[in-house]
């Protein structure tokens, strides 16, 4: 008897579709979980790249502007130093002043000043002495404490521009009544961080330590002279290493900010970035992944509805044949495809033909298993399984081939044996850590390959337990670290030496005298400071240019390091001054090295690059530092007061402290 018809639920289409839809759904849940992982990883890239750019690109403006103080200081200093100076010709020495001016085109005016009036200014005639002293504080601290410095903005006494004026005291026989005063126009340091030099978007500027605008790369017109946004002077009262903050700037945009300080501690150069900027590539990407996600969702409603027809045929083509007898032949149709539906009929399909579908689908079980295998070995990154001993289950062959041994040399070791000493203690003091916490980020060790040597890396790894909660393995990603280990180096000893002349740089010499002033009071080991300035390195400019200047300060760094001992400490401080920390000398030895430096130098001439050869000499100031100083800046104040006693009593010799 024939069987009775199959009648298909009338709802059964719609339930089907709707079932197809959810389960395609479904699997891209993984999808979008490593999308939303890539997302992660992308903006915390972006914003580490952002922040290594911004202390790149703020540290050379920063250079950019110390370059123009100290060559406006060099300028001063070598006419205070002159025969009018020295011996208070004023009327010789606002003639020398007037032709520094027509030289230089980035100071404006030279002015000679007491603490409370003005002898000259070269911007008016000669005559000309009831001027007011603009920021007159910063003079008297000058003359106060016998260092130069840069005051904040004001406007020029004789014409309506704003300006800034670097003061350098004049010292005689220990005493500073007078003071030269290099006046410099906002507008060439509007010039200097302007916007053009810095990226679309960015915005720089220059204020004082009372965190007035100076200079500023957007509407310097509207901002100079006035108070730096509350984000700025935040970052003029930080103390330590400059870092990356947020903040806003004056207009109110919301970013990210870098404040450094320039000249010392009198001016700041602060660097904003707009955090649109940072968030603009995140912003596109979430737009693409929606964008892509929709179409996914659209493809995958059309897939459903498409195989939900196709599987409703092959229910009818099955009905058919349950209907029809067993010696009846098939009726022509769709062919049967799906193997649940093929097994209510297999009277009509041979069992070769089942067996072969089989093997078909067995071998591509086969071959994806293979692919994921692949995939795992050869990913650009590590991944490692470790058990709750911390011993090795699994590793695929990125790693493997870092350590340069095979899978047996590892499983069941202990992961810690594959590490330096030091990242071996980090791994046992992190472990058990991890091990109650279920994941690690971005931890830094370094891998010990079979060679013996090291490898940077970067760990970051989650638990996998079972669903009664038990430790199953750790799931470990890990990221070759070696090439920003690379640049995080450079990039701090750029930092911390002199472009020029590749000594220390001023904040590389503060930081040794620091650990030497410790070690001093631990040790009662007495160390010296050298102070060295090379004599008429004005000249030497002006005659043979700047490159010619460059190269007697470079060959000069050069003698420094071959004539000094290896624990002697050289460091390019000023335009043409240096400065050497003397650890374990004695005043007397200090002065008998720095004798013979003085000799060396005179005895050896300097060859510039066109192939001349010229001969210079330099002064040399010398102070042992003391206890009851407070600081090094004490102990380099005496040995400048000595430096500048050599160089009043005829130059090239060394004077001692007194």
């Amino acid at each position: 008897m024939p069987l009775p018809a199959l009648h298909l639920p009338p709802t059964l289409r719609l339930n089907l579709r709707t079932w197809l839809l959810g389960l395609s759904l479904l699997t891209t849940l993984p999808l979008l979980v490593f999308a939303l992982s890539v997302v992660w990883e992308f903006k915390e890239f972006q914003q580490r790249t952002l922040v290594e750019q911004l202390e790149r690109r703020s540290d050379e403006l920063a250079h950019a502007v110390a370059e123009k103080l100290h060559s406006t200081l060099g300028t001063l200093t070598a006419l205070a130093e002159s025969d009018a100076a020295l011996a208070l010709d004023v009327p010789n020495l606002y003639a020398h002043a007037k032709r520094i001016i027509a030289r230089d085109p980035d100071i404006r005016a030279i002015s000679l000043v007491t603490q409370d009036s003005i002898l000259f200014l070269t911007a008016a005639p000669l005559e000309r002495t009831h001027l007011p002293v603009n920021a007159a504080d910063r003079v008297e601290a000058a003359l106060r404490t016998h260092s130069p410095n840069v005051s904040g903005p004001f406007s020029s006494p004789v014409n309506p521009v704003q300006v800034v004026a670097v003061t350098v005291p004049m010292v005689r026989e220990g005493e500073a009544l007078h003071a030269l005063r290099g006046i410099l126009a906002v507008e060439s340091l509007n010039q200097l961080v302007s916007a053009e030099r810095l990226p679309p978007g960015w915005i720089a500027g220059i204020a004082d330590a009372e965190g007035t605008v100076i200079a500023r790369s957007h509407d310097a017109a509207r901002y100079v002279g006035r108070p730096a946004s509350a984000t700025f002077r935040q970052g003029i009262l930080a103390t330590g290493k400059p870092t990356a903050f947020l903040g806003s700037v004056l207009e109110g945009t919301p970013t990210m900010n870098l404040v450094r300080p320039v000249f010392g501690f009198d001016w700041y150069l602060g660097m904003h970035v707009p955090q649109t900027i940072l968030h603009a590539p995140l912003t596109e990407m979430l737009w693409h992944m929606a964008g892509l996600g929709l179409l996914w969702v659209g493809l995958s409603l059309l897939a459903a509805m498409a195989f939900s027809q196709y599987l409703l045929r092959q229910m009818k083509t099955v009905a058919r044949a349950i209907n029809q007898t067993s010696e009846a032949p098939l009726q022509p149709g769709p062919p049967l495809r799906v193997s649940e539906l093929a097994a209510l009929v297999g009277k009509f399909r041979a069992t070769q033909r089942s067996e072969a579908t089989m093997r078909g689908d067995r071998d591509v079980a086969v071959i994806a298993r293979e692919q994921v295998q692949d995939l795992y070995d050869h990913a650009p990154c590590g991944y490692h399984s470790l058990d709750q001993e911390g011993r090795v289950l699994r590793m695929n062959q990125t790693e493997l081939h870092w350590l340069g041994l095979s899978l047996a040399q590892v499983q069941g070791c202990a992961y810690a044996d594959f590490l330096t000493a030091e990242s071996r203690q980090i791994f046992q003091e992190r472990f058990p850590q991890f091990m109650r916490e279920g994941h690690i980020k971005d931890l830094e060790m370094e891998l010990r390959n079979a060679s013996g040597a090291a490898m940077p890396i970067l760990v970051s790894a989650t638990a996998i337990h079972d669903t009664q909660g038990n430790f199953v393995a750790s799931r470990s990603t890990v990221f070759d670290h070696t090439e920003k280990k690379r640049v995080q180096a450079q990039l701090e000893r750029m930092a911390r030496s002199d472009a020029l002349t590749e000594l220390s740089n001023r904040r590389d010499f503060y930081e040794k005298a620091e650990h030497e002033m410790a070690r001093s009071r631990r040790s009662g080991m007495p160390f010296c400071v050298l102070m060295l300035d090379v004599d008429h390195f004005k000249k030497v400019n002006d005659h043979y240019g700047h490159a010619g200047g460059d190269d007697v300060l470079r060959q000069l760094a050069r003698l420094l390091v071959a004539q000094l001992r290896a624990v002697d400490m050289p460091a390019r401080v000023g335009g043409e001054e240096f400065a050497v920390l003397m650890p374990g000398t004695p005043l007397a030895e200090a002065a008998l090295a720095a004798e013979r430096l003085r000799a060396a130098l005179q005895a050896t001439a300097v060859t510039l690059g066109d192939g001349q050869q010229i001969s210079i000499t330099a002064s040399i100031g010398l102070a042992q530092w003391s206890a009851d100083d407070t600081g090094i800046d004490a102990t380099l104040k005496r040995a400048d007061t000595a430096l500048y006693r050599a160089k009043a009593t005829g130059r090239n010799r060394v004077c001692t402290e007194n």
